[in-house]
């Protein structure tokens, strides 16, 4: 009988073990926690703008040029503008951000836009939500943690760089062509990758044989951020990676056949807040 009593005892406690402890988190609760991982509320509350210096370097898969370079973002309240200059006469900068009414995105070169410069000025959202960036900026999308600009939902966990992440589903005020998903590190809930994607479906030729050689062209962004640190009371990544990709058979993509893969590494040399930052600063000129 104590036997019995002894197994159905241990029965109860596994099933309540499971209960408490594996639970899985609310998006709610991850992003509260999120927040905290920033800084607390007092410091959150006290940043009025962020200002990060980096260098940049730039890869482009297929080729072996190594364009180097450096790159200000600056950031105040729900503005961003990112400046970027390149050793390269094939791509010299990069200029774009939000002046809080709309996004802009500067030509890399006259009358010509980068491939990444022309899949942000297609996703205007990424600047005007605050969600390029990630911590690095003051308008960082989830800082405003304003139910009405955003919907979050649990995806799940995945491995990230070898870490258990939560995954949360992320969707801005009025939606958008992308399919956004970011995770955040299970131990100390630290953002640590944003990706986006998009599958536009294959047009249809001509002929029969045309629409059988066409494939939908499929473009992808990630963001990853490691090397965290802590200045001024605020944590933030020190170093940020872009990764761009699409592929497809439509015209843009032949076109751009060089430029399918890109990647970028900011490596944060300086990270100031509170600094006087003229207005106009955000007013990108396109041409």
């Amino acid at each position: 009988m104590r036997i019995i009593q002894t197994l159905i005892f241990l029965t109860i406690l596994a099933i309540f073990s499971v209960l408490v402890f594996g639970q899985k988190m609310s998006a709610d609760e991850i992003l509260a926690k999120h927040l905290d991982s920033i800084g607390t509320k007092d410091k959150r509350d006290a940043i009025k703008n962020q200002i990060v210096v980096s260098n940049v370097q730039v890869a482009v898969k297929g080729t072996t040029a190594n364009i180097a370079g450096n790159g200000v973002m600056a950031s105040a309240g729900k503005k961003n503008l990112w400046g970027i200059n390149l050793s390269s006469n094939d791509y010299p900068q990069e200029r774009f951000g939000f002046n809080g009414k709309e996004a802009r995105i500067a030509y890399s070169k006259p009358g010509v836009r980068s491939t990444i410069g022309g899949f942000i000025y297609t996703n205007p959202e990424l600047l005007k939500g605050g969600l390029l960036g990630g911590t690095l900026f003051s308008s960082w999308a989830l800082l405003g943690s304003d139910p009405k600009q955003f919907k979050l939902s649990y995806d799940g966990t995945k491995k990230i760089d070898g870490k258990e992440a939560y995954a949360l589903g992320f969707t801005p005020r009025g939606g958008s062509d992308l399919s956004i998903t970011m995770y955040f590190d299970k131990e100390n809930f630290r953002h640590l990758r944003t990706e986006y994607s998009r599958i536009i479906a294959a047009r249809q030729g001509a002929t029969v044989d045309s629409s059988a050689g066409q494939s939908p062209d499929r473009y992808r962004l990630t963001e990853n951020f490691s090397d965290f640190q802590t200045v001024n009371g605020i944590t933030i990544p020190s170093t940020y990676q872009i990764s761009y990709s699409y592929s497809g058979s439509s015209s843009l993509t032949a076109a751009n056949a060089a430029y399918r893969e890109i990647e970028w590494k900011f490596k944060v040399t300086n990270f100031s807040v509170n600094q006087d930052i003229d207005d106009n600063s955000f007013e990108i000129q396109v041409k």
